[in-house]
Protein backbone atom coordinates (compact mmCIF):
# COMPACT_ATOMS: atom_id res chain seq x y z
CA UNK A 1 0.00 0.00 0.00
CA UNK A 2 1.10 3.16 -0.46
CA UNK A 3 -0.47 6.99 -1.07
CA UNK A 4 1.77 10.05 -2.54
CA UNK A 5 0.81 13.67 -2.99
CA UNK A 6 2.93 16.24 -5.32
CA UNK A 7 2.58 20.07 -3.84
CA UNK A 8 4.92 22.86 -4.26
CA UNK A 9 7.57 20.77 -6.21
CA UNK A 10 7.76 18.03 -3.96
CA UNK A 11 6.21 14.73 -3.33
CA UNK A 12 5.01 13.77 -0.10
CA UNK A 13 4.50 10.23 1.51
CA UNK A 14 1.79 8.61 3.47
CA UNK A 15 2.54 10.14 7.23
CA UNK A 16 3.69 13.59 6.26
CA UNK A 17 1.71 17.23 6.66
CA UNK A 18 2.25 19.80 4.22
CA UNK A 19 0.68 22.82 2.78
CA UNK A 20 -0.31 22.82 -0.98
CA UNK A 21 -1.56 25.82 -3.17
CA UNK A 22 -3.10 23.53 -5.39
CA UNK A 23 -6.78 21.13 -4.30
CA UNK A 24 -4.31 17.99 -2.97
CA UNK A 25 -4.19 14.91 -5.36
CA UNK A 26 -3.66 11.58 -3.73
CA UNK A 27 -1.73 9.15 -5.67
CA UNK A 28 -2.59 5.59 -4.36
CA UNK A 29 -1.30 2.29 -5.36
CA UNK A 30 -2.51 -1.40 -3.34
CA UNK A 31 -1.82 -4.36 -4.47
CA UNK A 32 -3.62 -7.43 -2.78
CA UNK A 33 -3.20 -11.00 -2.58
CA UNK A 34 -6.83 -11.57 -4.00
CA UNK A 35 -8.73 -8.88 -5.77
CA UNK A 36 -9.62 -5.62 -4.09
CA UNK A 37 -13.23 -5.57 -3.94
CA UNK A 38 -13.41 -1.98 -2.62
CA UNK A 39 -10.73 0.86 -2.12
CA UNK A 40 -12.26 4.27 -0.10
CA UNK A 41 -10.61 7.62 0.44
CA UNK A 42 -12.04 9.28 3.92
CA UNK A 43 -11.43 12.73 4.29
CA UNK A 44 -12.18 14.03 8.07
CA UNK A 45 -13.62 11.11 9.22
CA UNK A 46 -16.16 11.07 6.18
CA UNK A 47 -15.70 8.83 2.77
CA UNK A 48 -15.26 10.96 -0.34
CA UNK A 49 -14.28 7.96 -2.80
CA UNK A 50 -15.50 4.41 -3.32
CA UNK A 51 -14.23 1.95 -5.97
CA UNK A 52 -15.29 -1.14 -6.46
CA UNK A 53 -12.23 -2.13 -9.15
CA UNK A 54 -11.67 -5.71 -8.40
CA UNK A 55 -8.50 -6.39 -9.66
CA UNK A 56 -5.06 -7.37 -7.42
CA UNK A 57 -3.37 -4.18 -8.48
CA UNK A 58 -5.11 -1.03 -7.95
CA UNK A 59 -3.48 2.85 -8.80
CA UNK A 60 -5.40 5.52 -8.90
CA UNK A 61 -5.41 9.42 -8.37
CA UNK A 62 -7.87 11.54 -6.50
CA UNK A 63 -8.72 14.91 -6.35
CA UNK A 64 -10.32 16.80 -3.70
CA UNK A 65 -12.22 19.26 -5.67
CA UNK A 66 -14.35 20.34 -2.78
CA UNK A 67 -10.83 21.25 -0.60
CA UNK A 68 -11.76 24.34 1.51
CA UNK A 69 -9.17 27.18 1.44
CA UNK A 70 -7.24 27.67 4.77
CA UNK A 71 -8.39 24.40 6.28
CA UNK A 72 -6.42 21.46 7.16
CA UNK A 73 -7.96 18.03 7.11
CA UNK A 74 -6.32 14.25 7.20
CA UNK A 75 -6.92 11.51 4.52
CA UNK A 76 -6.29 8.06 4.43
CA UNK A 77 -7.13 5.11 2.40
CA UNK A 78 -8.75 1.48 2.85
CA UNK A 79 -8.83 -1.11 0.83
CA UNK A 80 -10.66 -4.32 1.11
CA UNK A 81 -9.93 -7.67 -0.54
CA UNK A 82 -12.58 -9.99 -1.68
CA UNK A 83 -13.70 -12.13 0.94
CA UNK A 84 -12.68 -16.01 1.40
CA UNK A 85 -16.18 -16.93 2.30
CA UNK A 86 -20.16 -15.66 1.50
CA UNK A 87 -20.90 -13.32 4.67
CA UNK A 88 -17.70 -11.99 6.09
CA UNK A 89 -15.25 -9.11 5.22
CA UNK A 90 -12.04 -9.87 2.97
CA UNK A 91 -9.04 -8.69 4.60
CA UNK A 92 -8.65 -5.02 4.92
CA UNK A 93 -4.90 -2.76 4.51
CA UNK A 94 -5.24 0.82 6.05
CA UNK A 95 -2.77 3.38 4.28
CA UNK A 96 -1.81 5.84 7.31
CA UNK A 97 -3.13 9.10 6.65
CA UNK A 98 -1.51 12.82 5.39
CA UNK A 99 -2.56 15.99 6.78
CA UNK A 100 -2.81 18.81 4.11
CA UNK A 101 -3.34 22.15 4.33
CA UNK A 102 -4.81 24.01 1.33
CA UNK A 103 -3.87 27.63 1.08
CA UNK A 104 -4.36 28.88 -2.62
Amino acid sequence: ADMRCKAGGKEHFMGEEFTTAKPPTLNIKLVGIKPLARVTVIKDDEVVYTAEPNQKEVSLNWTDTKATPGQASYYYVRGEQVPDMEGVTGEIVWISPMWIKYQP
